[in-house]
């Protein structure tokens, strides 16, 4: 009795058993598939996957969930910014930098994949980002190669120009302006020796969090300070310091605060802050101090315009020596007083060889000069330019 009413109607117990069997396969692939899909649907990316693809939405998503994600090591020891060098994904190699990745991590540094990047241009993006951050301009493969060896097996002039300015150690004569950082950490505000401790045994995470704001976020700064006095004299892993941030994003009464707090001032944050006396002092001390550089290798005459208008310094600097040509977060000095509008140090440049009508890339398109003073509104500045033969 029981066979029969188990058995499907109309049907043999034979043929009830195989059509019963090939139905539960059907079921269970059935099933299967769908927890395929679902698991394909629910996987997502790691670090390592994010960073070689160029994901940084989930890099992002990661990095809020756990920030010490950016320096987890694969099983070969490589970190994620290797993987994004080595991929040639320069928005990545940005995110991972900013994000507190060691520039110049081992077992080899992810700087010499990207400088050995067959792509030029990604090439460029990263090494440059990464030079101007300090990554380690003297990194060597196991093989022995230098960075600057690589650079030009690929035939990148750029790059090995880039290499020797950030401190590359080479045989070759070379003309090319080197970074000078003697009187970085010099002294404070007042004179006072600095006595550099880069973390104050601070944890990078919690340093990071101060110089972010510093760019931009006066208050927060003020706060984080209030609960731990010791950042201020700390620097982020992208080599900044909070009071360098506020400098060459022209935040003049933070970078004076941050000062008075006893913040290293450099020849470069005296410049922004309209300290004179400390330049011309500086130069009296050492003449090469005119090649100092800021945080991201920004050159010093820029911070004769980042704030307030510093024509005198900008004089005491050209007749120095300073470079009028040189760039800025691709930016030259003339650029970025036509961008804050500070005619009379746009005439000192241009009095000094500046080009006029110089072209650079900001924001994806070439502008001259004239063309970010048209964007910034400053029609003074736009009359002055034309009456000195700027072009539209």
């Amino acid at each position: 009795m029981c066979a029969v009413l188990c058995r499907p109607p109309n049907a043999s117990q034979n043929g009830g058993m195989a059509n019963t069997r090939r139905k539960f396969l059907m079921e269970s692939a059935a099933a299967s598939g769908l927890l395929h899909a679902q698991a394909a649907q629910e996987h997502k990316p790691d670090i390592f996957e994010a960073a070689a693809s160029g994901d940084v939405p989930r890099a992002t998503e990661l990095a809020n969930a756990e920030a010490e994600v950016v320096r987890q090591r694969a099983a070969d020891g490589r970190t994620p910014l290797h993987f994004a060098a080595a991929a040639g994904k320069a928005a990545m190699v940005m995110f991972l930098g900013s994000h507190g990745a060691d520039l110049s991590a081992g077992p080899e540094s992810p700087l010499l994949a990207a400088i050995d990047h067959p792509e030029h241009d990604a090439a460029s993006e990263m090494s440059w980002f990464l030079l101007a951050n300090a990554s380690d301009p003297n990194a060597r493969r196991k093989d022995g190669k230098t960075a600057p060896q690589l650079a030009q097996a690929r035939g990148y002039t750029d790059l090995v120009e880039m290499l020797i300015h950030r401190g590359a150690v080479t045989s070759a004569p070379s003309g090319v302006e080197r970074v000078h950082f003697d009187r970085r950490y010099l002294q404070d505000v007042k004179g006072k020796p600095f006595q550099r401790d880069d973390t104050n045994g601070l944890p990078w995470i919690a340093i990071n969090q101060f110089v972010t704001p510093a760019h931009f976020d006066f208050e927060k700064v003020k706060q984080l300070y209030k609960e731990t006095p010791a950042l201020h004299a700390t620097r982020a892993t992208w080599d900044e310091l909070a009071i360098e941030a506020a400098a060459h994003m022209g935040q003049v009464p933070m970078a004076e605060w941050l000062a008075e707090k006893g913040s290293p001032v450099s020849t470069c944050t005296a410049v922004l802050l309209g300290l004179a006396d400390r330049a011309k002092e500086a130069l009296k001390q050492d003449r090469q101090c005119v090649y100092e550089r800021g945080a991201h290798d920004i050159a010093i005459l820029a911070y004769a315009a980042y704030g307030k208008e510093q024509a005198d310094i900008t004089e005491l600097l050209l007749q120095a020596g300073a470079n009028v040509h040189s760039k800025s977060l691709n930016l030259t000095a003339l650029h970025i007083a036509a961008m804050k509008g500070h005619v009379n140090v746009a005439g000192l440049l241009l009095d000094h060889g500046a080009d006029i009508n110089a072209q650079v890339k900001s924001r994806g398109q070439m502008v001259t000069p004239l063309a970010l003073a048209s964007q910034a509104k400053h029609e003074k500045m736009e009359q002055f330019l034309r009456s000195r033969g700027a072009k539209a």
